[in-house]
């Protein structure tokens, strides 16, 4: 398959949902719950739970592709990525904590359902390409989104604006971005889709092992990406570090899918999986240090690791899955949505009772190794594997 411009809309089109759909839909909440936590007099505890109700709306959000057969991927990126930017924009016209909760479910459940349709997209559309790498380039809209949003935020800051005009702001631009998208997925797709039912799902190990790993991965990685703007603001007490800190995870995430491509390309992808997971890892475990220089350390280590290891994980995990893409795409990330929504809550419970970040951070790093450590072992079971057919051969 040759490069075209059909080929380039798709990618852009990718990008575009991903961007609203994480980038805003997911991430945009970082940079302002501080401002909203300030001037609303909300608890952590009422910011984790917020957060955690949009995780759940995740979870439920990838747990419907599963069991609903429904193979319009143009439709539903549309559909959910317009449902995403309403429930963005009403964000900012409420302060009724109940409201901001049930905004957020819908939001986790719009935002699951288009970045899982993207990927399928993207899965399919690519598939007969030698060029695999384009199946990756809409994971940068993650990035983008971070950054373009967290600016918007910090503009509307700077001229004395509310907390509501930032949601606002947000969703404005999203709603554009919705109208790109409209234009550049064609209504006729130009690739054949899988049949749900040609190839009976089946379950392996090592995708259990991954899923497992992916389930704690997101325990982990969210708690830095719920409250690193607050430990920000909290720790070094100017909001610069609030926004740049963000920012500087955006700008790294953005070539971060594709730096780990690359390396792909040198390095065995099951040993890179570990490798991934442990740069996120290492980069929550330098919040330890109360230093500026190890605190924008850790935010280039998230935003490298992150998006990379997302990718890395959907990928292997489906080349271990006997079945339909869509299936494996939707278990994995019910898994990792599962993990997403105790991470939130819990954390918030415990910077409530201790009255700062530590015990936070310490879940955070203890969950980051769990899944670097299953993602170490999927190469310790195919070792196995390999040892018990060459001595299976011989006798």
């Amino acid at each position: 398959m040759k490069f075209s411009k059909a080929n380039f809309n798709i990618i852009i089109a990718g990008i575009f949902s991903t961007l609203i759909a994480i980038g805003f839909g997911r991430f945009i909440y970082t940079p302002i719950l501080p401002n909203m936590q300030n001037e609303l007099y909300l608890n952590s505890t009422n910011m984790g739970m917020i957060s955690s109700f949009n995780y759940f709306g995740y979870l439920i959000g990838s747990i419907i592709p599963i069991i609903w057969k429904y193979n319009n991927f143009r439709k539903m990126i549309i559909f959910s990525s317009i449902i995403s930017v309403v429930t963005i924009c009403l964000m900012g016209c409420t302060t009724d904590l109940r409201i901001f909760c049930t905004l957020r479910f819908i939001c986790g459940i719009s935002s699951a359902l288009s970045f899982v349709y993207t990927i399928s997209l993207m899965f399919n559309f690519f598939k007969e390409s030698l060029n695999k790498t384009l199946q990756l380039y809409h994971f940068s809209g993650i990035g983008l989104g971070i950054v373009t949003g967290t600016t918007i935020v910090w503009i509307i800051s700077t001229i004395d604006l509310l907390w509501t005009h930032q949601w606002i702001f947000v969703g404005l631009i999203g709603a554009l971005l919705c109208t790109g998208i409209i234009i550049l997925i064609p209504k006729k797709l130009d690739y054949k889709n899988e049949d749900r039912n040609s190839v009976k799902s089946k379950l392996q190990i090592n995708f259990i092992v991954i899923s497992l790993g992916y389930f704690f991965f997101g325990i982990g990685y969210i708690i830095f990406g719920t409250f690193i703007s607050a430990i920000a603001i909290n720790s070094f007490e100017v909001s610069f570090y609030q926004y740049m800190s963000w920012i500087i995870v955006g700008l790294f995430a953005i070539p971060s899918v594709l730096v780990w491509d690359w390396l792909s390309r040198k390095i065995s992808t099951d040993l890179l999986l570990f490798f991934s997971c442990s740069t996120v890892t290492l980069g929550v475990a330098f919040l330890f240090f109360n230093n500026v220089s190890y605190f924008f350390l850790a935010c280039l280590l998230y935003g490298l690791g992150v998006p990379g290891s997302v990718a890395l994980i959907l990928v292997e995990g489906k080349k271990r899955f006997i079945g339909n893409v869509n299936i494996s795409v939707a278990i994995m990330t019910t898994a990792f949505s599962i993990g997403q929504i105790i991470g939130p809550y819990a954390s918030g419970i415990l910077i409530d009772l201790e009255n700062n970040y530590k015990s936070s951070i310490f879940l955070a790093i203890s969950c980051m190794i769990l899944s670097s450590i299953l993602m170490l072992s999927i190469n310790i079971l195919l070792m196995a594997q390999m040892i018990f057919l060459l001595l299976h051969f011989r006798l």
